[in-house]
């Protein structure tokens, strides 16, 4: 995600190393430490990291959660390959000792057996997967954070309220329906899978509160698709079609061969199951870089998980579609990437996005 075949040169969408943004990069990680993650004086905080990691944003993080008090330990171990195999067995072993635990790693864990018995013992986790210098400077801002969560609460708020059908179209050619998840159905996922105090993802994306297994219709992938790692930043769209939440991969390009292969090498239907729907927020992301936890949340893009996700299947790949247009039952609130409905319209405005939309 971070890296590229020109190594230390190239992160994200940055051209020259060692010269960055180190004031800038200071100030997010002291955010992120202090006002997101609430970091205390004596705390345990582990941060782990694989090779393919950004060193930058591992130490710029230890120094800001040291200069709070904090009993910081950093760990670093080989990248294995795209996602959530288990790490070495010391990182586990650390990771469970922690009070709170930032992953930086590119082959994230979010899924693996190792996350699972954390959250059972209560463990805040943090997944800032294949973060990069520019990455934190522009999606962790103290500048627009609060506006920015303000938004994503009128976005729950207005999708909390579908009741009948959800649909996404974009001009590529995406035109899917689904239906909302019920009270029932959300009370039982908050049941097995409670929330963390602290933890959880990077911020500005919100789910659609879409029931996966009802999405029916046509999918055309035409931002990016990660992992599995030789794709990222797409050159040419990826068409699916999903039936009752499970996709097939319809175009045959090079691209499209290399997504159809990975999935098939797990050797199990789970890994063609749709996980989640989502839509990006954070108005520091206004354009695709080929690193997912920051193309995710390009403002105003829709986004899909496929694959089951779990440590016994730790087959997982997120898809960005741009341009999206959504409606909330009868409610247009997205139109062709422009949030139209009044009220997040305007924190748009607010968070310096869509200001010439009158």
């Amino acid at each position: 995600m971070s890296f590229s075949s020109l190594g230390w040169y190239e992160f994200g969408t940055e051209r020259q190393y060692p010269t960055y943004k180190w004031m800038e990069l200071a100030r997010s990680a002291d955010y992120l430490c202090r006002n997101i993650l609430k970091i205390k004086a004596g705390e345990n905080v582990v941060i782990y990291a694989d090779s393919a990691t950004d060193p930058r944003v591992v130490h710029a993080t230890a120094a800001a959660a040291h200069v709070i008090g904090a009993k910081v330990t950093t760990l670093w171990y080989e990248t294995r390959g795209d996602i959530d195999l288990p790490p070495p067995e010391p990182v586990e072993a650390a990771v469970l000792a922690a009070d709170i635990v930032i992953e930086f790693a590119v082959a994230y864990l979010v899924h693996s057996a190792m996350w699972a018995k954390a959250r059972k013992k209560g463990i805040d986790l943090k997944c800032l997967t294949g973060m990069n210098a520019d990455m934190m400077v522009r999606t962790i801002n103290p500048d627009f954070d609060q506006k920015m969560n303000e938004f994503g609460e009128i976005y729950k708020e207005i999708v909390m309220k579908g009741e009948n059908i959800g649909r996404v179209t974009t001009p590529s050619g995406t035109d899917f329906t689904f239906k909302f998840y019920t009270p029932a159905e959300l009370e039982e996922l908050a049941k097995a899978r409670p929330p963390m105090k602290r933890g959880g993802m990077l911020g500005g994306q919100g789910g659609l509160n879409a029931n996966p297994a009802t999405i029916n219709g046509k999918i055309v992938v035409d931002g990016a698709f990660w992992p599995p790692s030789e794709l990222g930043l797409l050159k040419q769209p990826i068409e699916m079609v999903c039936k009752n939440g499970r996709i097939d991969i319809v175009s045959d390009h090079h691209e499209a061969r290399i997504a159809k292969n990975w999935f098939a090498h797990f050797n199990d239907e789970a890994v063609y199951n749709v996980l989640h729907v989502s839509t990006g927020f954070n108005p520091g992301v206004k354009r695709l870089t080929g690193d997912i936890v920051e193309d995710e949340r390009l403002f105003g893009c829709v986004e899909f998980g496929v694959g089951r996700a779990t440590p016994e299947l730790p087959c997982h790949t997120d898809c960005i579609l741009v341009n999206p247009s959504i409606w909330i039952d009868d409610q247009l609130i997205e139109e062709e990437g422009i949030f139209v409905e009044p009220r997040l319209k305007n924190k748009a405005k607010e968070l310096g996005m869509q200001l010439w939309v009158e």
